[in-house]
């Protein structure tokens, strides 16, 4: 016997899809208002105030719910208009907020507000310790992570007590959700406030070595279609099952909530004696708009996942964008005596850089628990020892950090790690998930935030805080002046100023599909040959994958903040950190002695433009800013 208590959510972005889903059938709907959502490039999407009231009233007539989404981040100039509007939620009874932003959950509390908290979707959670630190926040319910098996929700749904919503119908984005920056770094448009210009979606060429295949949409994940396994996915412990869509049409979602509708009815009637109805299925794959996998939800996913030739992918009106390169005239003359100077924070990936940089005055170095091919940058377990005692013979202060994502199957793992730690004397463990984060307060550790967190304001900078984070690293994602505000708030708050910038993080081995052998054993190329994908304007992004098989896709060129030290400083930014593990030996020497030259430039008044050339002298292939300089783009 299991749980027959169901909910089918229904997406709804205009008035009459709202009454055609809820006619359908929906037991609830979830809908954005004109403010502070994901789906914000269409004006003519969404609900005014007035609407929410009235959509609201009109669900509670039929005894159904209405939950508003509230799923960006947020910056700092938001958050007053965004306590004002949660009030308003409240006064006009919405049966649930659904957030992504940390502070959120913080002005709920503060405000004491009762609307039931769900965690979007897009934090990201994939482990029974992510959801347990959730219900230590007050959240009632969790949307569970695209990317999870059967296996891990049934797992998850065994060892915590949070209700569980999972997608079950529509587009995926090929990213683990939460950790996708390519829209914003490339264009300043940020997936997590609801603006991504979708760089899954244009077309590329992949690299593995000396072979190239031919242009693809090789990003391009197919539609999620989980409806032939909705009463595995019941008797794992999902209670609540989402339709993607509050784009879309009545008469494409009328359909879809009609199917699932009637499904769910049957499996609360019949149980183990239910059935999939084909001729519904195959309604819904007419209906459909690309093509339908199950996603992850038997394993990794793999290239038949992929539309790659882009023959069903929807035209959106974007693309490729050119990374912009700094040059020699972006150099600004200033005239500053900095008062204190920030830490310089390094991570590396091998004992000798270690060894190099040991007398360079390093505030603290970040040892990676992730290890990454090709080049196998990293520290195996062995290597990971010997370098925690050469720095506490040194006297060097360090951190370990741990992968930016963590999913179920990576949990015991993880937590062995943790364990073995407990012997050596490191200045912290920084964390990038709340599931890590849960684990290493339960060992009573010293925790600092990693920049998977996306903290970009003073209210989510002032939970963590609140919730025993020592110092934390702003999110990439963080434009110049909202940056500003943050540090002014007074927190611990880290700036990643210099390293390769990671824009995506996939499930699907890229490497394997350009080796085409899918239905071969893995011979692991990624280990030897370097892959890449080229867009249309000839930019290469250089693909590495993790010990999970996971692909980090990053940018053609190396962020490098240095033009900005001087107003970093001013602002009191804690620490500076240079992402330097994937960088040869020598090249991460050089960029730490130019910051360093720059911060004992400031430090007696000086700033001239001798490092900076160095710089980039050292970079010929050319670095960039990104977008961090322009407030509107974000």
């Amino acid at each position: 016997m299991y749980n027959t208590n169901l909910e089918l959510l229904a997406p709804a972005g205009k008035w009459e899809v709202l009454q055609s889903v809820a006619q359908a059938g929906a037991d609830a709907v979830y809908a954005g208002g004109k403010r502070f959502n994901m789906r914000m490039l269409r004006p003519d999407f969404n609900f005014s105030e007035q609407e929410l009231r009235q959509a609201a009233d009109y669900l509670h007539e039929q005894n159904k719910r209405l939950y508003v989404t509230v799923n960006n981040l947020y910056y700092e100039d938001e958050l007053a208009e965004l306590q004002d509007y949660l009030y308003y939620l409240q006064e006009i009874e919405v049966d649930g907020l659904i957030i992504q932003d940390l502070a959120v959950a913080e002005i709920h509390g503060k405000l004491g507000l009762t609307i039931p908290m769900h965690a979007s979707v897009q934090m990201g959670i994939g482990t029974s310790s992510a959801v347990k630190f959730l219900e230590s926040l007050g959240f009632s319910r969790v949307i569970l992570s695209k990317n999870l098996s059967l296996h891990e929700i049934k797992d998850i749904h065994q060892h915590s007590n949070l209700g569980l919503e999972f997608f079950a119908h529509g587009d995926m984005c090929i990213s683990h959700t939460g950790q996708c920056l390519f829209s914003s770094l490339i264009a300043g448009k940020s997936a997590n406030r609801g603006r991504c210009l979708k760089p899954c979606r244009w077309k590329y060429e992949l690299e593995l070595g000396d072979c190239q295949l031919l242009p693809g949409y090789y990003l391009a994940h197919n539609d999620l279609c989980l409806y032939p396994h909705l009463l595995e996915l019941v008797q794992a412990g999902v209670a609540s099952f989402k339709i993607e869509g509050r784009m879309r049409d009545s008469s494409y979602l009328t359909v879809l909530i009609k199917a699932y509708r009637e499904a769910l009815d049957r499996i609360i009637q019949l149980q183990d004696e239910y059935k999939t109805d084909g001729y519904a299925l195959q309604n819904l794959h007419e209906n459909r708009i690309r093509d339908f996998n199950s996603a992850g939800l038997w394993g990794p996913i793999e290239i038949d996942c992929i539309g790659v030739d882009g023959s069903r992918e929807p035209y959106f009106p974007t693309a490729p964008v050119e990374v912009i390169s700094l040059q020699s005239h972006d150099f600004e003359p200033q005239a500053y005596k900095a008062a204190t100077i920030p830490q310089l924070i390094v991570k590396v990936s091998n004992l000798e850089a270690l060894k190099r940089l040991k007398d360079q005055s390093i505030g603290y170095f970040v040892l990676g628990l992730e290890k990454m091919r090709p080049g196998n940058w990293g520290w195996s377990w062995h290597e990971l020892v010997a370098a925690m005692e050469y720095c506490q013979e040194q006297g060097l202060e360090y951190v370990v950090e741990t992968p930016r994502i963590v999913m179920q199957q990576d949990l015991e793992r993880v937590k062995t790690q943790l364990d073995r730690l407990g012997s050596y004397a490191w200045q912290a463990v920084m964390v990038n998930d709340l599931g890590s984060w849960q684990e290493g307060r339960l060992r009573g550790y010293t925790l600092y935030g990693g920049a998977g967190l996306n903290i970009c304001n003073s209210r989510g900078g002032q939970l963590v805080t609140d919730q025993g984070l020592s110092r934390f690293t702003a999110t990439g994602e963080t434009s110049f002046a909202d940056l500003l505000a943050l540090l002014d708030a007074g927190l611990l708050v880290d700036v990643v100023v210099h390293g390769s910038q990671c824009a995506l993080i996939t499930d699907l081995c890229l490497i394997k599909a350009a080796a085409g052998n899918t239905e071969q054993p893995c011979p692991v190329f990624c280990q030897d040959e370097r892959a890449f994908l080229r867009d249309e304007l000839g930019q290469h992004y250089e693909i590495r994958s993790d010990e999970q098989c996971r692909n980090h896709v990053f940018l053609p060129q190396q962020l490098s903040l240095y033009n900005f030290l001087p107003i970093l400083t001013k602002a009191k930014a804690n620490g500076l950190r240079i992402e330097g593990q994937y960088m040869p030996d020598r090249e991460l020497y050089e960029v730490v002695s130019i910051y360093q030259e720059g911060l004992q430039q400031l430090s007696v008044g000086q700033w001239n433009s001798e490092p900076y050339e160095r710089l980039l002298r050292l970079y010929p292939e050319a670095i960039t800013s990104g977008w961090f300089a322009n407030r509107d783009s974000f």
